[in-house]
C-alpha cells in the first residue's frame, strides 16, 4: 500500500512540474507575429524537402517598376504557390472578394486587409517574371490562419482560407504533387533574382 501512496505522490508531483514547465515556457516564449510566420516556413518546407520543391520567405518581387509580395512562396512542380499568413487569434468575418476582413476577438473587433487582393499582385508579379524567362507557371494562393484555438473560427467562405493545422492536409492533396513540368530550380532563381529584400 505504501508503493501505491508513493506512486502517486511521484506521479502528482511530475504533473505538477510539467505544468509549471509549461506555463513558465509560454511566459518566455510568446507568440509573436514572427514566430507565427516560422511556424508556417517549417510546415512549408517540411513539406518541400523531400520533393525536391524550394521555399522562399518574405519576398517582395519587383518587375517592371511594379512589385507584389508574399509572406512565403513554395515552388514546385506543380507550380508555385503564395502563401499568406493571417497571425491573429479570433473569429474571421468577411467575403473572399471583400477588401476588409473583420477579426472579433474577446468583444474586439479588428480589421484587416484581404490577402487575396496582395495575392492578385503577387500572381501577376510572378507570371511576368516567369514568362520573360521563358518559364509557364500556374500560380495558386492560400491564406493560412496561424491560431489553431478553438475560438479562433473562419466564417470566410473560401477554400484558399484554412487553419495552421489543415495546412499539411491542403498540401498533401494529389495538386500539389501533380508533375507540370515546372523547373523548380530555374523559377526559383528567377524569383530570387527579382527579390527587392
Amino acid at each position: 500500500m505504501d508503493t501505491f501512496w508513493g506512486l502517486l505522490i511521484f506521479f502528482g508531483v511530475a504533473v505538477l512540474a510539467a505544468g509549471a514547465a509549461l506555463v513558465l515556457y509560454k511566459k518566455l516564449h510568446p507568440r509573436t507575429e514572427d514566430s507565427e510566420r516560422r511556424k508556417v516556413s517549417r510546415a512549408l518546407r517540411s513539406f518541400a524537402a523531400p520533393r525536391g520543391y524550394k521555399v522562399i520567405d518574405s519576398p517582395v518581387l519587383v518587375s517592371n517598376g511594379l512589385s507584389g509580395w508574399a509572406d512565403h512562396i513554395l515552388v514546385g512542380y506543380f507550380g508555385v504557390l503564395l502563401v499568406y499568413d493571417l497571425c491573429y487569434a479570433g473569429e474571421y468575418f468577411g467575403g473572399p472578394d471583400e477588401e476588409q476582413w473583420v477579426i472579433a476577438d474577446e468583444g474586439k473587433r479588428y480589421s484587416v486587409p484581404n490577402p487575396r487582393r496582395a495575392a492578385a499582385q503577387c500572381s501577376g508579379r510572378v507570371l511576368t517574371l516567369c514568362r520573360d524567362a521563358g518559364h509557364r507557371v500556374p500560380v495558386e494562393q492560400v491564406a493560412v490562419i496561424t491560431f489553431n484555438g478553438k475560438k479562433t473560427i473562419s466564417y470566410i467562405k473560401s477554400p484558399e482560407v484554412i487553419k495552421m493545422g489543415k495546412l499539411r492536409g491542403y498540401l498533401n492533396r494529389a495538386r500539389f504533387d501533380e508533375d507540370r513540368g515546372v523547373n523548380v530550380e530555374a523559377v526559383t532563381a528567377v524569383l530570387e533574382a527579382a527579390r527587392k529584400n
